[in-house]
């Protein structure tokens, strides 16, 4: 956050009556408990045993820790170059790693795993073959997302001022015209438009929120704000955690489950920091 941003948030904290120079310094470092690890997941050990064999024969091993699986792209990314940047993050549910070639390939991948109705997201998946008037051609959409219920949405990420130089409108319009079976139900274009970076820091956010997540945490919170009509400043709610931190955690954990909703989704969530109680999660 910029300087002016931090005191444009100031003053309007100071018109809502909250000053938060006043609030006194921590005497002790307090980090946040997660209830599972950061990295990997625990999973049961499998190990096929004879029923004439003593249990005391073998070890006592009910539980092993299984690190982060590699990406399912069919090719690696690009080179870096001056204009682009590249990388990887985890998926902090699925355990996996994503990759990404540009900045908002990094926030669609952000935004995809911060959905919690996507049940499996696919970077650089395998190549689609379509025909245009001078040959067959393949085109590799940089992401596929799967959700809950196996709807299957193949992604293009790219710049809109890019898109007529690329010729990317053409090519998805025949590929949605007959190459999709078997591959994905729908085919889009996202842009700048959509891949904002309020909403990319806000995916951001949850992911780092997950992977530290309390329940204790959380369904104190879930208790507290379900006694909330309407919108309600964070700030109200975070008030019966004796540490911020924890409280803007079990925030962002609860936004990710659907309990809170944001009233401006498309601002950073500090920015606007007002949500709503989702009383239908409840049923």
């Amino acid at each position: 956050m910029t300087r002016v941003r931090q005191i444009v948030r100031f003053m309007k904290e100071l018109e809502a009556g909250f000053d938060r120079t006043t609030l006194p310094l921590p005497a002790t470092t307090v980090f946040l408990k997660a209830d599972s690890e950061i990295t990997g997941t625990t999973v049961p050990f499998e190990i096929e045993v004879d029923e004439d064999d003593s249990d005391d024969t073998h070890p006592s091993l009910p539980w092993m820790w299984r690190g982060t699986s590699e990406s399912t792209a069919t090719r690696s990314y690009p080179a870096r170059t001056k204009a682009h940047s590249r990388g990887s993050l985890v998926h902090p549910i699925a355990h996996r790693a994503i990759s990404f070639a540009s900045t908002f390939e990094l926030a669609c991948a952000m935004m995809l795993s911060a959905n919690r109705r996507i049940a499996l997201v696919e970077d650089q998946p395998a190549a689609v073959l379509h025909t245009r008037p001078d040959g067959t051609h393949e085109h590799t959409f940089d992401y596929r997302a799967t959700l809950q219920n196996g709807y299957r949405v193949a992604i293009a990420v790219r710049p809109s001022w890019l898109i007529e130089k690329d010729n990317l409108s053409d090519t998805i319009h025949r590929i949605r015209s007959g190459f999709l079976a078997g591959f994905a139900d729908e085919a889009v274009i996202l842009t700048e438009r959509q891949l904002t970076r309020a909403r990319g820091w806000n995916a951001q956010t949850i992911l780092l929120a997950i992977r530290n997540s309390a329940a204790a945490d959380n369904d104190r919170l879930r208790d507290f704000a379900f006694r909330f009509q309407g919108t309600v400043a964070i700030r109200t709610l975070i008030d019966i955690f004796d540490s911020p931190a924890a409280g803007w955690n079990a925030v962002w954990c609860l936004v990710y489950q659907g309990t809170l909703i944001p009233a401006r989704p498309d601002m950073k969530l500090i920015d606007a920091p007002f949500v709503s109680f989702n009383h239908h999660t409840l049923h």
